[in-house]
């Protein structure tokens, strides 16, 4: 072989080993998405999905050319995904994974668990085990048979349990992306975790006993005061305000 035809060679190979180079980083995608207190953000993939996001909000984006994954890291999102039977969508929220091709469903992480509304389509849930680092590419244990949710139905996954799938208000569950908090009997302890994503002043509830106190009616996510002059008007109920909390114990 001439010099010319090993240099010739050599610049072929380069240019092969640039365009697996470029290939690769085409075929994927790692973005982290945020929000703030009080805020939505909306983002498109680069596989056409959606992603609204709900105040106080994160997750991060990798795609491959095998898999599309989302990690919602805190708070809720509403994805509608783009049909792709060649790359699942999956979703994890801490133990809980949701596995998708093309529909659209609600996903909440809260201290409690994760729960998921699916409005259209269908998707399947694991319980799972992580059997590698959080900095490196997730590895895990599934539970064989997953958890089927269809249109119209939710779930709420906990350490302990899948609960079986059960008709849904999707009104809803989706009301926050209409800037509303709707709560049909909600125990104050979840509410003032949906108060929270809105409102820098934090609501605190100070007597134990009121974590369970039941709350039911449609609130203004941008008028968080609608809510706290409903507790102030429960009987037995104080309401202290100051400039960081919203104080609530029993009188």
């Amino acid at each position: 072989m001439s010099a010319g035809q090993r240099t010739f060679v050599g610049i072929v190979t380069a240019a092969c080993v640039v365009a697996s180079i470029l290939t690769w980083i085409m075929l994927r995608e790692h973005d982290n998405y945020s929000t703030d207190i009080g805020e939505r953000r909306s983002v498109t993939l680069s596989d056409g999905s959606t992603i609204d996001l709900n105040a106080r909000s994160r997750i991060r984006v990798r795609f491959s050319n095998g898999e599309r994954d989302v990690e919602l890291i805190d708070g809720q999102a509403l994805f509608q995904v783009a049909q792709d039977k060649a790359r699942p969508f999956v979703v994890h929220s801490g133990a809980t994974q949701v596995r998708a091709v093309g529909t659209q469903f609600d996903v909440y992480r809260k201290k409690s668990g994760t729960t998921v509304t699916v409005l259209e389509g269908r998707v399947a849930i694991f319980e799972q085990t992580s059997t590698s680092p959080a900095s490196s590419p997730r590895v895990y244990a599934e539970t064989p048979e997953p958890t089927i949710v269809a249109a119209g139905e939710q779930v709420t996954v906990t350490g302990q349990a899948v609960t079986p799938p059960k008709h849904a208000d999707v009104a809803v569950a989706t009301s926050w992306t209409r800037r509303q908090l709707v709560f049909e009997g909600a125990r104050l302890g979840d509410v003032a975790e949906d108060f929270n994503r809105y409102n820098r002043q934090q609501l605190v509830i100070e007597s134990p006993g009121l974590q369970d106190f039941h709350i039911s009616g449609v609130y203004s996510s941008t008028d968080p005061a609608s809510l706290i002059r409903f507790l102030r008007a429960q009987p037995g109920i104080d309401v202290v305000e100051t400039e960081q909390e919203v104080r609530v114990t029993r009188k």
